[in-house]
Order: structure tokens, then C-alpha cells, then sequence
């Protein structure tokens, strides 16, 4: 009987969901669109900028994506358009099981925040490769971890910067509908005092809170660099990210 309630527990909390979500934050998980399923994204962030993006899965666990954006769209100043369109692709190659974790890799070329054309890189560095690892759990409702180490091509040459960047993510959904999110990054890549771009050590703390307004579509509410990383950041950066799924 004993070895019965257990077990029992043990499937309560672990559940085979090979990561529901595909990011927390800014961060990846092993989360893949299944094979015929697409994404269009759209995410407004500070200096009037606006991202839009789209994914498909393309075969089971690999999906394929694309983004582009601009700052000072609205207002009387004129677009700064991003010199390059970013882009996405995963393939996790372990699934989950109720012992161990998902695994994935992937490319991510899509920073946050201003693109700074002439220094090459994002307010936030983006993931650039990345290697990570999921596990997923039911309880009270599901509860997500995910870790994992990037190699970023945001590479300002006349700093002194590593590549190499190490983070980590949690989920926690609540109810039916809502979802919140924290992430962080320890920010090993973009920490030289001598650039007035870089953080100054203590990493990029994110959080979120994402509404499902429908099987199909979500809103998402994003702080970033909680930490106040950034030298020149007042107050925490808002952002809202607007998705939309569907099957052809």
C-alpha cells in the first residue's frame, strides 16, 4: 500500500509535457510547435519599438522562425530600421519522461530593446546558440524549470566581453487562464565597465504574466532587467507581447 500511494505521488507531480511554454521571459525552454502549427508575434517595447515575428513547425520537435522590428514608429521622429532580420530555430532532440529533463538546442538572433545598428547588438543581448534543459511538473496546477548556456553573436569588438552566457527559467500557471514567468541570466556576455552598453554585474532578472485569452491567442506582460542591470536604467523596462497559434 505503501509503495502504491508512492507511487501515486510521484505521477502526481510528474508530467510528460516536454515544456508547454516555448520561452519564460526572454529566455528558451525545450518547448518545440508541433508539426503544422504556427506562431505570429508581435511585441511593443520602449523608444516607440515594435518586433513582429513568425514560427512554424516544420517537423516533429524543429520549428522555424523569423523577426524583424524598429524604434520611433509612432510618434514624430523618424523609424530607425533594424539593419538585419533575426531568426529562430530548435530542435529538441530528448523528450521528457517522468525521470528526466527535455533537451533542445537552437539558434535565437532576436535580443530585447533597441538594435544599435553601428555596435551591433540589442539592449539585452539575444541567446544566439543555445544548449537547454526542461522538466515539467503537475502541481496545483503545472510548475516548469528549464536551464541552460548560450553562445551569443552580439560581439561589440572593442569591448571585452565573453560569449559564453549561462541561464536559468520557472513557470507557474494559475488557474486556467493566467500564467506567470521569471527568468534569469547571469549576464557573463555584456558585463565590460568600458561600455556604456553593458551591464555592470548583476545579471538580467525578468518577470511575466501571460493572459490566455483564447486557444489561440495570448497577451503578455513583460519586465525586464528588474536588477536594474543596465547603468543608465531609471526604473524596469515594460514590454507587451501579443501571440497568436494556429494549424494549416
Amino acid at each position: 500500500m505503501r509503495k502504491l500511494i508512492i507511487g501515486l505521488f510521484i505521477l502526481l507531480l510528474s508530467f510528460n509535457l516536454n515544456a508547454v511554454y516555448l520561452y519564460t521571459v526572454e529566455n528558451p525552454t525545450c518547448g518545440v510547435l508541433s508539426k503544422g502549427e504556427a506562431r505570429i508575434f508581435q511585441k511593443v517595447y520602449k523608444e516607440n519599438g515594435m518586433m513582429i515575428g513568425t514560427e512554424v513547425g516544420l517537423f516533429d520537435n524543429f520549428a522555424f522562425g523569423v523577426s524583424y522590428g524598429a524604434e520611433h514608429l509612432v510618434g514624430d521622429q523618424k523609424p530607425e530600421w533594424h539593419n538585419k532580420v533575426d531568426f529562430y530555430a530548435r530542435f529538441r532532440f530528448i523528450q521528457e519522461t517522468i525521470h528526466y529533463p527535455a533537451f533542445a538546442i537552437g539558434v535565437n538572433t532576436q535580443g530585447h530593446g533597441v538594435y544599435y545598428n553601428d555596435r551591433k547588438r540589442y539592449d539585452i543581448k539575444s541567446k544566439g546558440a543555445y544548449l537547454v534543459a526542461s522538466k515539467n511538473y503537475s502541481f496545483m496546477g503545472l510548475i516548469g524549470f528549464d536551464a541552460g548556456v548560450n553562445y551569443t553573436f552580439e560581439d561589440e569588438k572593442d569591448y571585452d566581453n565573453t560569449n559564453i552566457d549561462l541561464f536559468t527559467g520557472v513557470y507557474k500557471t494559475i488557474g486556467q487562464n493566467l500564467t506567470i514567468f521569471a527568468d534569469y541570466s547571469f549576464g557573463l556576455n555584456d558585463n565590460d565597465d568600458n561600455s556604456d552598453l553593458s551591464g555592470r554585474g548583476k545579471g538580467y532578472f525578468n518577470t511575466a504574466v501571460e493572459l490566455k485569452i483564447s486557444e489561440q491567442l495570448t497577451i503578455k506582460l513583460l519586465l525586464h532587467d528588474l536588477f536594474k542591470n543596465k547603468p543608465q536604467t531609471e526604473v524596469f523596462d515594460r514590454s507587451l507581447l501579443i501571440d497568436y497559434r494556429w494549424f494549416f
